[in-house]
């Protein structure tokens, strides 16, 4: 089915629904005492919220939640100066690195292989290379682009608890179809060990704790992925959802060169406008949403039932898609 423009009245109705970050169920009316507190990390809003926790206790979760956030940041983030992926970018090598990059890297040698090689976190030195030549208003040829796409290569990375290194100078990674997810993992986690059974993670992908305050299920807003400040509708959520979306970051008016990309041709994938991915965990649904948005329609369902995963997606030309058991009943 060919998804329609949403008119203005449907337009305003979502945006309330979806007001500031992906999430809502936070209801005005409930007598369940709610805290949130919202910021900006990993280059993207972030929120989180506690249901059932006097002042006090709620504060403190939302303390440590933020902590967290921070000190992954200082792990994993790209733009964060200083980070430990910069330096090990920089360098090649990073030294007894964090159990945080670890877990990230195992994730991704596990999407890896099961894509047979579509889903790879080497490509970050052919993304700044499109970066920097679209940053002047040009696009470089494939002979241009061969250098930078010679140095993709996932098997090329080694890590354990001693050491992260690259095979050859010149490679870097980057963990952003990870990170947001693995964040919301940690986050729920610190949560739920500090006694809050009801909360909404929000790190740019989405977990859920228990049910909202009004006891209903937390409720995620999809965004629409070619009109501005719409939804596309909402979701129940009662786990992890990530989405992956080609106007996250575009190089051409069209979006049909953007942030994603195919290690295996260098090119943005064509399939998918956007794909969202309910998954066990919000890491796996982070890397999923991006590996689905890579392989296409057809192998991205195999994989999802290899990891008893759901999605919902629109293609560039609109169509709705999705899987058997993704919760669409409010979606086109």
């Amino acid at each position: 089915m060919k998804l329609q423009k949403p008119d203005r009245r449907q337009m305003l109705q979502l945006a309330l629904v979806g007001a500031g970050l992906g999430a809502l169920g936070v209801e005005a009316f409930s007598d369940a005492p709610t805290h949130r507190r919202v910021g900006v990390a990993f280059d993207t809003a972030v929120g989180l919220t506690v249901v059932g926790l006097e002042a006090p206790g709620a504060q403190a979760a939302l303390d440590a939640g933020f902590a967290e956030i921070r000190r992954l940041e200082r792990i994993a983030g790209l733009s964060t100066p200083g980070s430990d992926i910069r330096k090990l970018n920089a360098t090649g090598r990073l030294e007894k690195p964090d159990q945080a990059l670890l877990d990230m890297l195992a994730t991704a040698r596990d999407m890896h292989e099961a894509s047979n090689g579509a889903f790879d976190v080497t490509v970050q030195p052919l993304w700044i290379f499109y970066d920097s030549f679209a940053k002047r208003g040009a696009w470089p040829s494939d002979e241009q682009a061969a250098q930078a796409r010679s140095l993709i290569g996932q098997h090329r990375v080694h890590f354990d608890a001693d050491a992260i290194f690259f095979e050859r100078p010149g490679m870097g990674v980057t963990l952003n179809s990870l990170t947001h997810g693995y964040a919301a993992d940690r986050v729920a986690k610190l949560l739920a060990e500090r006694g809050v059974k009801q909360a909404f993670v929000d790190t740019g992908e989405m977990e859920a704790l228990g049910r909202n305050a009004n006891n209903r299920d937390w409720t995620a807003a999809l965004k629409h992925p070619r009109v501005a400040d719409a939804m596309l509708g909402t979701a129940p959520l009662t786990g992890c959802m990530a989405t992956a979306g080609d106007y996250a970051y575009t190089w051409s008016e069209d979006f049909s060169r953007h942030h994603i990309l195919d290690p295996r041709t260098g090119a943005s994938p064509a399939a998918f406008a956007c794909v969202s991915v309910i998954a066990e965990k919000a890491i796996l649904a982070d890397a999923l949403s991006t590996a689905v948005s890579v392989v296409g329609p057809e192998e991205g369902r195999r994989l999802l039932r290899h990891f008893k995963a759901e999605a919902y997606g629109v293609t560039k030309q609109g169509e709705a898609w999705s899987t058997p058991g993704f919760p669409k009943q409010n979606l086109a």
